[in-house]
């Protein structure tokens, strides 16, 4: 991987964690309309005190940690990013970062085994 290739994903992964980390102080909002699949995401990050300003920030977030992935990122990376820009435990970042994998792109669940 080229420095540049390295900088680019790095910056990728540092956005994911900012955009995080402005969501991860904040305390949950009402429900919009999500779906089942969003509200199982939510109810399972919440169970572990993981808070949010929106549930649409907490999926959108969820989302751009499948983006980094997409973008080569490592997963361990993402969530030391996380943990780098938000007030949450290293379990809840790495329970945040398995959570979207498990629930928005399983195709990177091979991570985790």
């Amino acid at each position: 991987m080229s420095a540049t290739q390295r900088l680019t994903l790095f910056a990728g992964t540092a956005l994911v964690a900012a955009a995080f980390g402005l969501a991860a102080v904040a305390t949950a909002g009402t429900a919009g309309a999500v779906s089942s699949t969003d509200n199982t995401f939510l109810t399972e990050i919440s169970a572990e005190g993981i808070s949010y300003d929106t549930p649409k920030a907490a999926i959108g977030n969820a989302h751009d940690v499948c983006s980094a992935l997409d973008d080569g990122a490592d997963p361990i990376d993402v969530g030391r990013e996380i943990l780098a820009h938000t007030d949450l435990s290293t379990h809840q970042a790495a329970v945040f970062v398995v959570t979207a994998v498990d629930i928005y792109c399983p195709e990177y669940t091979g991570y985790f085994e």
